[in-house]
């Protein structure tokens, strides 16, 4: 088998499709953008400065450390620490960074607890309202 075969292979040879297509003055063809995410608006200063927090983390703790998961209720009492020392005008950490970092952890971990990657009761907040 060629290595080009093993490629397309690789993913049963299929590609997602809308069905609607955008043609550019060039005359390429594409599949439309519509209802698809767009991190290409997340602002790159605010990702490197999430990314410059990631690499002290991974120094103190370990690289990807996180990704094994932890209980929701420590990122938002992490987050909520640096949210007071950010109102504060503290500066001796990058409070803003500790934030996003945070956040992110959560929204990964709730995917994650979705796709069944990570165990449900990581999730050990209340639920004052909605599901139960």
């Amino acid at each position: 088998m060629k290595a080009s075969e093993n490629i397309m292979n690789r993913d049963n040879n299929r590609m997602h499709d809308s069905g609607k297509r955008q043609q550019f003055a060039s005359g390429t063809v594409r599949d439309t953008a519509d209802d698809k995410p767009r991190p290409d608006l997340i602002s790159p200063y605010a990702n490197e400065r999430e990314g410059a927090w990631l690499g002290i983390g991974a120094k103190k703790y370990a690289e990807r450390n996180w990704e094994a998961g932890m209980p929701i209720s420590r990122c938002i009492a992490s987050l909520e620490r640096h949210v007071i020392a950010y109102k504060k005008g503290k500066t001796d950490e990058d409070h803003m960074a500790a934030i996003r970092t945070n956040a992110g952890f959560i929204l990964h971990y709730e995917e994650m607890i979705k796709l069944g990657v990570l165990p449900k009761e990581l999730d050990d907040m209340p639920k004052y309202e909605g599901e139960k």
